[in-house]
């Protein structure tokens, strides 16, 4: 009799192959069902993240936090973050631009009140935010899919976690700016969906709260001006009635947004020029229109790829990683075929509201700001510019797993956990196969960014082709050596160097950086003549560079040309008034051309700089008792010993 009730429980459906009966569950246990694959969510992100919590700085970090003077004073600082340029505490000019990310460096401020100097904290926040923001992607998710079955929110969610292309924005202490801005982005589609339904002022006005926060994080939250409508008009019950409210809330706050930009940024460009070049943004070198969007189209086309296989990963992929491309090459076209596709389906599709037109429009608006397309940006291309479009990218993934499998039409309200997996085994055999190549690949690339030499030595072997990357880890061998005591060591590593900067200004002979790095290399080794080859090539590209003068003024003073080292390190301390090192090197350059005078007001300049620079006390004592001033030499020989000056 029980074998004849299950027979005809499984009965097939007309038209399709036979399936397991469905299950109805309580709105209790699904609840308690949505927050174990939650939990689920988290504790995975966060494990498969744990192992950069013990990594240094790497990258931009240090200009953002260890080196950022600004930063630095902790609580102090946030007043001025509030109220200057995202680059502003870094003290290089050449990095400043109308960029203004005050909430990210709140975060790095009160960590560094808590735990200064400590980049394992940094990476901890990093890893447990981007937990945090995966666990409410799921939850968000489930309640814009409530109608389809709980596979859908979770598989997606699950990819996105797992999914390689987001390593370099956990790992990157910096760009905690990209977590914070997708997270509030997030909160804030929850809330303005909670107004929605139910009109909640509160809701109303926290949900405009997060999305200025989401601003306040990075530029291309811009985007959700247009996501959350998007999100409104397909999944909210009484669109609308809210959507036009929503719409005008979103863009007053853009146009506040856009006001306190204009104020912040009121001197910057009439202080600091700030230039893109090529460098950074290849699209600059295309020779006309036509050939800038080909190239944009190809770049968008490699987007997808990486989405597709994430392999190989790398943190540059600028000047001329990318090669201008012309209309009729094959990637050009084929990402103009494949963006205009995707473009005219979700257009006709729209107002079907399906899951694929949302997933495509979750990919394209997100990535519509960093694309090129519209505007140069100050990147060519960079996997962090994916960290919001792959959710798109995810959807659609997940939703044809799926689909593919039939996995829909089992259950559509689950009870328990075991029951969620085991009846979803064959679509689950899949997923786990696709997560298990993530994972390994996550895992491996988590290990490349330990520190700044080990990422660019690993991204070197993939963007060889990069000035920059040429160029940074050039960088980053010299400063790993420059003050060892091991000869043998530092000269060997010193040549690996120059072979990387050398290489960069093969490609990019306008690299004035480079040519300053291999200035500063000779010039360790004694050999001023080679600096001084490199550092007068540079001065052409970048003639007010102050590190690059300091350097050239450097090598002319030790070929004994005092009159042009004078010159030039004028123009050096013109350039920076607070340079302590332009200043000692000009006082004896001065002093080599026989001027005490000038050299003596070099070291006063630097005590009035350095109240604490011993040997700059030490020198102006010397030449003060040269002149018969005993007394002020004696108080200068006593300042510098009490600073503990030796004379060698």
């Amino acid at each position: 009799m029980k074998k004849q009730k299950l027979k005809k429980g499984r009965e097939k459906e007309p038209g399709n192959r036979e399936t397991k009966p469905k299950v109805a569950a309580t709105s209790r246990s699904l609840s308690k069902l949505k927050i174990y694959l939650g939990i689920i969510i988290a504790v995975f992100a966060f494990i498969l993240y744990a192992q950069s919590i013990s990594h240094e700085y790497t990258l931009d970090d240090h200009n953002v936090i260890d080196k950022n003077f600004v930063t630095k004073t902790g609580l102090e600082g946030i007043p001025t973050i509030l109220k200057t340029d995202y680059w502003y505490g870094s003290g290089k000019d050449e990095l400043r631009g109308p960029i203004y990310r005050p909430t990210s460096l709140i975060v790095f401020a009160l960590i560094w009140e808590l735990s200064p100097d400590n980049p394992h904290a940094y990476h901890f926040i990093n890893v447990l935010l981007y937990a945090f923001t995966c666990l409410f992607l799921f939850l968000l998710l489930c309640r814009l899919f409530k109608t389809q079955n709980l596979l859908l929110p979770f598989i997606c969610a699950l990819f996105y976690t797992a999914h390689p292309i987001h390593t370099e924005v956990v790992n990157n202490i910096k760009s905690l700016d990209e977590i914070l801005c997708f997270l509030f982005g997030l909160i804030s589609i929850w809330l303005l969906l909670k107004y929605a339904a139910t009109k909640s002022k509160s809701a109303f006005l926290l949900g405009g709260v997060s999305f200025f926060l989401a601003l306040l994080s990075k530029e291309t939250a811009i985007s959700f001006l247009l996501i959350i409508p998007l999100i409104i008009f397909f999944y909210a019950d009484n669109f609308r009635k809210s959507i036009i409210p929503t719409l005008l809330l979103l863009i007053s706050l853009t146009g506040i947004w856009l006001i306190l930009r204009m104020n912040i940024f009121e001197d910057l460009h009439r202080n600091i020029v700030t230039q893109t070049s090529e460098l950074n943004n290849t699209l600059y070198a295309a020779p006309n229109v036509i050939s800038r969007y080909a190239t944009a189209f190809y770049i968008l086309l490699r987007y997808i790829g990486l989405l597709i296989i994430p392999h190989p990963l790398t943190s540059d992929y600028n000047f001329a990683q990318i090669k201008i491309q012309n209309l009729g090459d094959p990637g050009a076209l084929a990402g103009i075929i494949i963006y205009m596709g995707l473009g005219i389906y979700s257009i006709l599709n729209f107002r079907k509201k399906s899951i694929p037109v949302f997933g495509i429009l979750v990919f394209l608006l997100p990535l519509a700001p960093v694309s090129n397309i519209f505007f140069l940006g100050g990147s060519s291309m960079a996997e962090r510019f994916l960290y919001i479009p792959s959710l798109g990218f995810c959807i659609l993934l997940a939703y044809v797993l799926i689909k593919l499998t039939n996995a829909e039409s089992i259950v559509i309200k689950f009870k328990s956990l075991p029951q969620f997996f085991g009846l979803n085994k064959k679509v689950f055999f899949i997923v786990l196969g696709i997560c298990a190549l993530y994972v390994f690949k996550t895992t491996s690339r988590n290990k490349d960014w330990k520190d700044t030499l080990t990422v660019f030595s690993k991204d070197i072997q993939v963007s060889k082709n990069s000035a920059t990357a040429n160029h940074l880890l050039g960088n980053s061998l010299l400063l790993r050596v420059a003050a060892s005591s091991n000869i043998k060591n530092r000269s060997d590593t010193f040549n690996l160097a120059k072979n990387y900067l050398k290489k960069a200004l093969d490609i990019a002979p306008g690299f004035f950086n480079a040519s300053s790095n291999l200035g500063y290399i000779y010039l360790v080794e004694n050999k001023a003549d080679s600096a001084y080859l490199y550092l007068q090539k540079g001065l052409k590209y970048g003639p007010d560079d102050v590190q690059l003068n300091y350097y050239l003024g450097s090598a002319l003073y030790l070929l004994k040309r005092f009159d042009e080292s004078i010159k030039v390190l004028g123009h050096t301390v013109a350039l920076k008034p607070t340079y302590e090192d332009a200043y000692m090197m000009l006082a004896s350059s001065y002093l080599a051309n026989g001027d005490s005078d000038n050299g003596l007001q070099c070291y006063l300049k630097v005590i009035g700089i350095n109240p604490n620079n011993a040997k700059a006390y030490h020198s102006a004592a010397l030449l003060l008792k040269a002149r018969g001033d005993v007394g002020q030499a004696n108080e200068y020989f006593n300042k510098a010993a009490s600073l503990g000056y030796k004379p060698n």
